[in-house]
């Protein structure tokens, strides 16, 4: 920025850092105040959500992730594949080639730190807070990331051309094919399970259809029961109301105590085990 050369430009960058932080954060702070009663409130509502955040290393559990499940929560029975890994191994080494070869070209390299540092501050909760992980979570970071990464791509391009080496050339469009490979592969697989995931909204669906509960509808559950309520053309009611709902929508859990009695049927077949269906008498 123009505002932030010269004179003093340091002291300028730091209070432009600080007042960043500050429109960032002031959103955030007015609406725990407003919506949760407080800041503190608002963290220990999230802790819980999250399953209790600590200090951990998930390294392990975002590589498992790499090529599914949808949520590495818990990672257990599910291992590493280290051809999908690959994506882990290529990218610091472009980011870190791009980084050197604006240096050694006397460029500045200021936008690409910058990308460098969000994106490591994007990661560092999802690595080292939440005790579980989902391939969704570093795309933010992997995207900052491509950016020095291109820059190294063309530093080993120029490499190439100059030096006419053959060798280079070769590596690196070998790297780069079995990198669209791997990815195109893993984008198959993730389609896939996002498919399968949300026929579990139709098959349950199916089930509520089978045992009579048809718009105008009122269903209950937890949060996943908004996307069958749509699938349904039912609406959404709390898990305690005070009247009793067309039917409530569980997933290993048991009915609340209004509806222990009422007749509970198993959705089969689906991506997500676990799913019940409890309806009315």
């Amino acid at each position: 920025m123009p505002a932030l050369r010269g004179h003093g430009r340091l002291r300028r960058r730091l209070s432009a850092v600080a007042a960043g932080l500050v429109a960032g954060a002031l959103p955030w702070v007015v609406e725990a105040e407003l919506r949760f009663g407080g800041v503190r409130n608002r963290l220990a509502e999230a802790d819980e959500v999250q399953g209790g955040l600590r200090a951990v290393f998930s390294l392990r559990a975002h590589l498992t992730a790499l090529d599914g499940p949808l949520l590495c929560r818990p990672c257990t029975g599910d291992g590493v594949i280290l051809p999908v890994t690959e994506w882990w191994v290529l990218l610091p080494l472009l980011v870190g080639l791009g980084l050197c070869a604006e240096y050694r070209a006397r460029r500045s390299a200021a936008a690409l730190w910058l990308a460098v540092a969000v994106a490591v501050a994007t990661a560092a909760p999802y690595l080292f807070l939440v005790p579980y992980a989902a391939p969704r979570f570093l795309l933010p970071a992997y995207a900052l990331l491509t950016l020095p990464a291109a820059a190294g791509i063309l530093a080993v391009v120029h490499r190439a051309r100059t030096r006419r080496s053959q060798p280079t050339a070769v590596v690196l469009t070998l790297a780069l094919v079995g990198h669209w490979g791997i990815q195109a592969a893993l984008v198959h697989t993730h389609a896939g399970i996002q498919q399968q995931a949300r026929a579990d909204w139709d098959r349950i669906a199916s089930v509520l259809r089978e045992h009579g509960v048809h718009p105008p509808c009122a269903l209950a559950g937890n949060s996943s029961t908004i996307p069958i309520a749509h699938t349904m053309g039912c609406t959404v009611t709390e898990t305690d109301p005070p009247t009793h709902p067309s039917a409530v929508i569980l997933r290993e859990r048991k009915p609340p105590h209004w509806a222990r009695d009422w007749p509970r049927f198993p959705v089969p077949d689906t991506y997500n085990p676990g799913w019940t269906v409890v309806v009315p008498p």
